[in-house]
């Protein structure tokens, strides 16, 4: 019923007769002053009564309103009742939205007797707020709204009445000034407010249509009727409060704006990004001799040879470097040696920079779990180490990691957490503390590291990186454990051999004797049943497939007992997709083998038929850029997908880089995404509402990914379930800032 004092910065109030009254001398001020009564309840609920218990001359009573009044008025029905007789009522007290605190107006002027004295007396009263036809109020609330004043003599009467036409100023100033403020202006001056941000009011409101599957929009109802302030102002805070948004200021904003329109819990700001990892190579198709020149200058230019290598120290000796270049120069070039770096392998300055303070970090925990560096910069070592990006560690000493874990333990050093060798075997703790972003161990336990975010990418080239086009370039992310398949795809392997399911050693095979799923009986309606995509031409399916690269994707045969089981209860098969999408699985496929047994192919990619129908995106997305540093670069085709190719010959050489974007449950670069607590949901009109701040808040050149709200979050219908929304569905809502050729007040569905 009252609001805070938005509109009267000055907290002067309005307590006009009392502070006029203080204002006088003795004993004119006691005369004038307003003696508060005590209120209490009656027998009668929602009546209060102040009792005024001795007589007095020339009474008046005010009734003061104690706090600001709200958008809808409040008011006071009172009676006064002498004696033993019968209350009777007095005029109604009106306080108009917007009046001030303090306000105080005419409640009772009980009659006088003989020599002007009123006998005792009794002022009753109940209260309404919104008007006489509003909601009564209780008697605890009206005791807090209202207090009554008592004022004796002619002097208060008088005051009373010269100071009346303050409180009506105040509350006409306060009303001006609410128009103009947002939080609580109403009616013809929240159009006002809406017009100038090109945002009308609806008369229309959002439901879902059933039978199109997607929201739509109908008459607000009776004909005529617009919507309401509050859902108006609420759509306006949004388009006046968002202007420069940041991750701190939206994290705040976010829940505040949402409360709105009555989101619980908690709405978060997810930035964190998906792995980007790099890989580069060399290429110069039919210049056999170009890429190793170029490599042999970059070594005696550029790069940190080990002390005590003949050839370091020629090139070495041959640089025009500052004396305190020099001087780290020297002492990366003793770390390396420390490190029994190849006399003939230099490293990228980078690389010799992280193994120096890696050096100085073995000498503090007093141990050195890998014992030497086995692999510098190469010329023929592929992506890893032909730049002199990486180094390829011996395999770590068991009794020197427990002894760095130990030793880092003591120092208690915010920078360095170490980890146990049973949940590090390759002591990566260590080695990224030092600066080396990529910590691979292989199978042989050896550690490959790089200061560039590599992790297990490697780009092959066949023939041959200076050989006769078409050169094929392969991407692929090496795991220890599986040479066939590409990490993501090793972990769906090995999460779904908990629900005993076993790769087809032989896949080829497998697709080679397969057959359309219809013909095995039962089968199909199975599938339709979970949605999903069925092998029906087989020829085409597999002609399809082969421009997927086989390291991606893994198929699993469900043997005859599993695929009768599917086909009597398709619901079976919802736990594997969980467990292999949680795994990183995006797509799956479903055909039938040759012996009629169902068969899932599992992919990390988009697969023919399924482009990525588990996840709604790819696990990896391969991108491929070339440079050249000739005249002209070499041409990639395509520059999507684990495999290119570079099919015509170029002037010089070219380098050539591959990104790989891993999906992790994060974001890609440049995207963010607004998240729901687990079980939390949204009404059409909340996540209409989401969806407007998610517009505004995200600047250009910016994505905003809300495939999980709207697939998870999203109750359509009141039923307490969510729907998942199609991308038609998901985009179909009402934009709050209008197109200038917009109707006004209809959302503008896009």
């Amino acid at each position: 019923m009252t609001t805070h004092s938005l509109l009267d910065p000055d907290h002067l109030r309005a307590g006009a007769l009392a502070a006029a009254a203080a204002e006088l001398i003795g004993p004119l001020s006691p005369a004038a002053t307003p003696h508060p009564l005590t209120s209490h309840a009656t027998t009668s609920p929602g009546q209060v009564e102040a009792v005024v218990d001795a007589a007095t001359r020339h009474p008046l009573v005010l009734c003061t309103v104690l706090s600001d009044v709200d958008t809808q008025g409040l008011t006071v029905l009172p009676a006064v009742k002498t004696g033993g007789g019968a209350p009777q009522s007095l005029p109604v007290v009106t306080f108009a939205p917007h009046t001030a605190a303090g306000t105080a107006l005419v409640a009772a002027l009980p009659p006088a007797g003989k020599g002007d004295v009123t006998a005792p007396f009794s002022v009753l009263a109940r209260g309404i707020r919104g008007g006489e036809t509003g909601v009564g109020l209780s008697t605890a609330q009206l005791i807090a709204a209202v207090r009554f004043d008592l004022v004796e003599g002619v002097l208060g009467r008088l005051l009373t009445v010269l100071l009346d036409e303050k409180g009506r100023i105040r509350r006409t100033a306060r009303e001006i000034r609410a128009s103009r403020t947002l939080a609580v202006a109403s009616g013809n001056a929240l159009d006002r407010i809406g017009a100038d941000l090109s945002s009308p009011r609806f008369s229309d409101e959002l439901f879902w249509d059933a039978e199109e599957q997607t929201p739509a929009t109908r008459p607000l109802q009776p004909p005529g009727t617009r919507e309401d302030d509050a859902s108006y102002r609420a759509r306006l805070r949004i388009l006046r409060g968002v202007r420069l948004p940041s991750t701190p200021w939206l994290d705040s904003a976010l829940d505040d704006f949402l409360a709105d329109v009555g989101v619980p819990g908690t709405v978060g700001v997810d930035e964190a990004p998906d792995p980007q990892l790099i890989a580069l190579r060399l290429v110069a198709p039919g210049a056999p001799a170009a890429i190793g020149q170029l490599l042999n200058a970059i070594r005696r230019v550029h790069m940190i040879w080990p002390a005590g290598s003949t050839e370091g120290d020629d090139a070495h000796a041959h640089r025009l470097l500052p004396p305190d270049v020099a001087a780290r120069v020297d002492t990366q070039r003793a770390a390396l040696a420390t490190w029994q770096v190849q006399p003939f392998q230099p490293l990228a300055p980078t690389v010799a920079e992280a193994l120096t303070t890696l050096d100085r970090r073995c000498v503090q925990l007093g141990a050195r779990p890998w014992p030497k560096v086995l692999k510098g910069q190469d010329n023929a070592g592929g992506s890893r180490f032909e730049l002199g990006f990486g180094a390829l560690f011996a395999a770590p000493v068991a009794a020197q990691l427990d002894a760095a874990v130990t030793a880092a333990g003591k120092l208690k050093d915010p920078n360095l957490v170490p980890q146990p060798r049973s949940a590090d075997p390759a002591g990566a703790w260590l080695l990224k503390a030092c600066g080396l972003r990529t910590v691979e161990q292989g199978a042989d336990g050896t550690v490959f590291t790089s200061t560039a975010p590599m992790g297990p990418l490697v780009v092959d080239v066949e023939p041959d990186a200076s050989g006769d086009v078409p050169l094929t370039l392969t991407a692929r992310l090496v795991s220890a454990t599986d040479p066939d398949h590409d990490v993501p795809v090793v972990s769906v392997i090995t999460a779904l051999a908990g629900s005993q399911l076993t790769p087809v050693a032989d896949p080829a095979a497998v697709l080679a004797a397969a057959r359309p799923t219809s013909t095995v009986a039962g089968l199909d309606a199975a599938l339709d049943g979970r949605s999903v995509p069925k092998v029906t031409d087989v020829a085409a399916f597999t002609r399809q497939l082969a421009t997927v690269s086989p390291r991606d994707y893994v198929l699993f045969d469900l043997g005859a007992a599993r695929t009768s089981a599917v086909i009597a209860n398709s619901a079976l098969l919802s736990p594997l997709f969980s467990t292999a999408t949680a795994a990183g699985a995006s797509s799956v496929v479903a055909l039938a083998t040759g012996s009629g047994t169902l068969a899932l192919l599992f992919g990390v990619t988009g697969l023919p038929l399924a482009g990525a129908n588990l996840a709604g995106e790819h696990t990896l997305i391969h991108r491929w850029q070339v440079r050249g540093l000739g005249v002209q670069h070499a041409t990639l085709s395509p520059r999507r997908g684990a495999v290119v190719s570079i099919p015509l010959f170029n002037d010089g050489i070219s380098v050539v880089s591959c990104v790989v974007g891993q999906r992790s449950g994060a974001n890609d670069p440049y995207t963010w995404r607004p998240s729901l607590p687990d079980g939390a949901l949204l009404t059409l009109r909340q996540y209409e509402h989401l969806l407007n701040i998610v517009e505004l808040a995200t600047p250009v050149g910016v994505r905003a990914d809300t495939f999980a709200i709207r697939r998870r979050h999203v109750d359509v219908d009141g039923s307490g379930r969510s729907t998942g929304l199609n991308i038609a569905a998901a985009r179909a809502y009402r934009h709050y800032r209008l197109a200038p050729s917009a109707r006004a007040g209809q959302g503008e569905i896009s």
